[in-house]
């Protein structure tokens, strides 16, 4: 009988690729679930199937995998709304800024709709001072909050965008996209209707843009 060949240096690639973004899918859900203190390494490789020892090979650290699986996450974020926003305010159109406004709501609510963890890690980290969350702040969420703010003041100054204080919208846009699908437990008793349904998620997603930029429809 003939012999099987190994599987190639390729192939073995391939796999490492597949598992290390498997655990960082299963630790978004454990952080996310349970915060950086209360999530377990073992739940973590449990959860796909995978064993502790690869954890280790893969990430140096609890923290090392923590850092890895949030720049995973935001990565995913910056995908889902690559293109939305004009790079540069300059010279850009309000209408064309008011839309692109809108747009980037609905592709986060759709985001939070997909990855509820992404708002349960920001509420666990943003409770208590410290060096993940200053990490956290200065590399990933920082960046967003300049781009809302610039671009809601500019807004707000057409009267396109509603009365709300540039340095309060993005946590108004960020807690009232993601809360349904962070409570979405909360949500069926309370309704009897699924917050993940594509019918909820466009509504919702609707109901904020009409709510935050009441202007834009007599552009």
């Amino acid at each position: 009988m003939p012999r099987k060949s190994p599987p190639t240096k390729v192939r073995l690639r391939r796999n490492r690729s597949d598992i290390r973004e498997a655990l960082l899918e299963s630790a978004l859900v454990e952080f996310g679930a349970k915060g950086f203190d209360g999530a377990s390494t073992r739940a973590i490789a449990a959860r796909v199937q995978a064993h502790q020892p690869q954890i280790s090979y893969h990430f140096e650290s609890k923290t090392a995998l923590w850092t890895a699986a949030v720049d995973h996450m935001f990565g995913m974020l910056r995908e889902a709304i690559y293109g939305v926003f004009p790079a540069k305010l300059t010279g850009v159109e309000v209408s064309e800024l008011a839309a692109a406004f809108a747009d980037g709501i609905r592709g986060f609510v759709r985001f939070a709709a997909e990855h509820p963890e992404l708002n349960q890690i920001m509420m666990h980290e943003g409770t208590t001072p410290s060096e993940r969350l200053t990490w956290l702040t200065e590399t990933h969420i920082k960046p967003f909050f300049t781009g809302i703010r610039a671009a809601w003041q500019m807004l707000r100054d057409a009267g396109v965008a509603a009365p709300i204080d540039s340095d309060i919208v993005y946590y108004v846009l960020i807690g009232a996209s993601a809360l349904p699908f962070v409570n979405a437990a909360e949500v069926r008793l309370l309704t009897g209707r699924d917050p993940k349904s594509p019918n909820w998620i466009d509504a919702h997603a609707e109901g904020l843009v009409s709510t935050l930029l009441p202007g834009l429809a007599g552009l």
